[in-house]
């Protein structure tokens, strides 16, 4: 197992590649984000704003499998998820818009207090170890932060707390992303 400790900048940069393709798997696309949330966790997938990506259709929220850096890897995980969403489809999102990452009204400065006070943790699995789990290598993703408890003496001391939203993976051999809430198995 190796464990990496990152800033979530860090993070972002590297997934806006200029080189790298992201296509998705397009299931639902919602006018409201909270709609979009609530279909993904009921039917899976995970919500992308479409102002994040420059092909995308504007101002809707979109649920999503992916982003595969391949097109024939994203064309067969469509193949599979076509059974359950048969008005599913893949579409190569363009170029990513990071000014847009915290919402279309957020100022800057909200992105850069995020971005500095949120860690990422990347932890590579071999995967196949339960049936909860990916079935081939991947890398779990967790998010935390530093906050402070009180020690009874008037002190505090910082302790790290992970931020619990799931299951959040990357698959080492397409670069999907899949987000598990709740494991059913």
């Amino acid at each position: 197992m190796f464990r990496i400790r990152c800033t979530l900048t860090m993070i972002v940069i590297v997934v806006s590649g200029a080189a790298r393709a992201d296509y998705f798997i397009i299931t639902a696309t919602e006018q409201s984000k909270e709609l979009a949330q609530r279909t993904a966790a009921q039917k899976g997938g995970w919500v992308l704003d479409t102002n994040l990506y420059s092909a995308l259709t504007p101002n809707r929220y979109a649920v999503v499998r992916g982003p595969f850096v391949k097109a024939a890897d994203a064309r067969e995980a469509l193949t599979v998820l076509h059974k359950g969403y048969p008005g599913a489809y893949m579409k190569d999102a363009g170029s990513i818009r990071i000014t847009t990452l915290f919402g279309r009204n957020s100022p800057p400065v909200i992105a850069a207090a995020l971005l500095g006070e949120l860690s990422v943790t990347l932890i590579e699995k071999g995967g196949g170890g339960n049936p909860c789990e990916p079935q081939e290598p991947y890398v779990d993703i967790q998010l935390s932060f530093v906050s402070v408890e009180p020690m009874g003496n008037g002190n505090t001391e910082p302790v790290r707390r992970e931020i619990d939203f799931g299951s959040l993976t990357l698959i080492k051999r397409t670069g999907e992303i899949q987000h598990m809430r709740v494991c059913l198995e």
